[in-house]
């Protein structure tokens, strides 16, 4: 029975050695951009989700980012007053900027007080910007 020379070890160690040098960092911006993407998708749903909510039931409607922990609270305006949290939604691993962290909705769905607000969704190298239009419509850029 033959058994493995230390030269021929070297190089099956020097070989996964090299291998993993080429692929890990393509990997590593790959996992970035799906996390930049799917933090971007919560935030345009949650977007969405907001303004028909607004419209739906005739009322105030608005999320609010919390940029440390990357997280979204939406909540509706009470007959009260007050604001009733509806869902908290994280968007992951991801840092987050914004201009403005409330985002309004008015019983029309048209944005309120939201005039250009810009959220952006960064991971590694990757990032996306989204920003808020006028009338309440989302653009990814």
């Amino acid at each position: 029975m033959r058994g493995v020379t230390l030269p021929e070890l070297t190089t099956v160690v020097l070989i996964i050695g090299v291998m993993a040098t080429v692929s890990v960092p393509p990997a590593r911006r790959f996992l970035d951009r799906a996390a930049v993407w799917g933090a971007a998708d919560r935030l345009a749903s949650v977007h969405e989700g907001a303004r028909h909510r607004a419209i739906g039931a005739g009322r105030l409607s608005r999320y609010e980012v919390d940029p440390p922990a990357a997280r979204l609270t939406l909540s509706q305006r009470a007959p009260s007053g007050t604001w009733d949290t509806l869902e908290t939604v994280s968007l992951g691993a991801v840092r987050v900027t914004c201009t403005q962290r409330t985002v309004t909705f008015d019983p029309l769905g048209i944005g309120y007080g939201a005039s250009n607000t810009t959220v952006v969704v960064a991971s590694g190298a990757a990032a996306e910007t989204l920003t808020v239009s006028r009338t309440g419509r989302l653009r990814r850029w």
